[in-house]
């Protein structure tokens, strides 16, 4: 994949955005590992906005640029299943295979993880006791409980994000398809950005402050919508007469957002007293979040400007190694929390932290790459034979 610049084809990849994927994957694995040893770990969950506004802009350029192909539907969704599904179902098949060995008990709220409705688990059945974003008390065994000491857990809580990106792509492409017209597909997108911080905050005198301390604005589609269609937003102003001014709104975009979101976390907490609880925390939910997004999209559109420096630092190649397999990474990165931290303890009681770090952070990617090479690329190659649908970068 090569940057575009003047006369490079519309099909050519923009190379920044995996390293742009690299980073967003590295900040959510410093949230699950070290959120509460230092405040900057602590704002890692907004890696998963950079996903969410980067899977708006990418989607929405390939549903725009292949809605007067035929068999657009079909080559959409097998495209997307032969990325999506695999791994996320072989961890599911693995589960199940397990679940008898590992001593776990099943209940119905665990149906909703496998059709993509795990994001609500935990709101739906705010009264059955344990986590639904994780398996609590996995012994497999007087064995190897008896090696950790204690039943330990396997979270999958971080499903939750791949949920709401497979709901918008059930959702998106119909629009798309059917209204077609750019302009009115920027006025749906405008209007999800506008209102979103407006239903949040209506939702935020209603609902109850149970849900709201879980996380519910954070973990829904439709509060969400913001983050997934200013990316949506992006790519089809870029498509359009817009485009140089959209470019050129880049690094102001990126100066007034950091600066609005330092401002109001400055009020909330300072001012206000308001308490920060991350992206529980209420003064985020309402208006934090579109401002975090509108610098995810400053973000992109500084990585796709031929020249930047942010575009050729995040095309270092060993960001753009685990940017192209940062899905896996994703998946794998929490999955056995309790494994590596038991592990890092063993190995170097004085530095548990930073060795529980050295090994998950080691053992994800050893296994993100494995899985990537046997399991995730051979299936992708399948793509091609529906090739009518593949990300198209506007020309410069």
């Amino acid at each position: 994949m090569t940057l575009t610049s003047p006369g490079v084809p519309k099909s050519a990849y923009y190379v920044a955005l995996d390293g742009l994927r690299a980073v967003a994957v590295i900040m959510v694995f410093f949230q699950h590992y070290g959120a509460g040893r230092a405040f900057l770990f602590g704002w890692g969950w907004t890696g998963v906005d950079i996903f969410f506004v980067l899977s708006g802009f990418l989607i929405t350029g390939i549903l725009y640029d292949s809605q007067h192909k035929g068999h657009r539907y079909r080559d959409f969704y097998v495209r997307r299943t032969l990325r999506i599904f695999p791994l996320y179902y072989f961890i599911w098949a693995i589960v199940l295979l397990v679940a008898r060995l590992a001593h776990w008990q099943w209940n119905w709220r665990w149906a909703l993880w496998p059709v993509y409705l795990g994001n609500y688990a935990r709101f739906f059945f705010l009264h059955v006791p344990g986590d639904p974003y994780r398996f609590d008390k996995l012994t497999f065994g007087a064995p190897v409980s008896s090696w950790f000491g204690y039943p330990f857990h396997l979270y999958i809580g971080h499903f939750w994000s791949l949920c709401v990106e497979e709901q918008f792509y059930l959702i998106w492409p119909l629009i798309v398809y059917q209204v077609r017209r750019r302009e009115t597909l920027i006025k749906i997108c405008l209007a999800a950005v506008i209102f979103s911080p407006i239903l949040r905050g209506i939702l935020s005198v209603t609902l109850s402050p149970q849900l709201l301390r879980m996380e519910l604005f954070y973990r829904s589609l439709p509060t969400r919508l913001d983050a997934l269609l200013i990316g949506g937003l992006v790519a089809l102003s870029l498509r359009g007469p817009e485009e140089a001014m959209v470019r050129r709104l880049s690094r102001p975009l990126l100066l007034i957002s950091a600066a609005l979101f330092v401002a109001l976390y400055l009020i909330a907490t300072k001012a206000l007293a308001l308490p920060l609880d991350g992206s529980a925390s209420n003064w985020i939910g309402v208006f934090g979040f579109t401002i975090i997004d509108v610098f995810a999209a400053a973000l992109i559109l500084e990585c796709i400007h031929p020249g930047s420096a942010l575009g050729a630092a995040l095309s270092w190649r060993p960001l753009r190694a685990l940017g192209i397999i940062s899905y896996g990474f994703y998946v794998y990165h929490d999955l056995l929390h309790d494994v590596y931290s038991e592990l890092a303890h063993r190995v170097s009681t004085e530095h548990p932290f930073a060795m529980t770090l050295l090994v998950a952070f080691t053992a994800t990617l050893l296994i993100a790459a494995l899985s990537y090479r046997f399991l995730e690329r051979p299936l992708l190659k399948l793509k091609d034979r529906f090739a009518g649908q593949v990300h198209r970068a506007p020309t410069v």
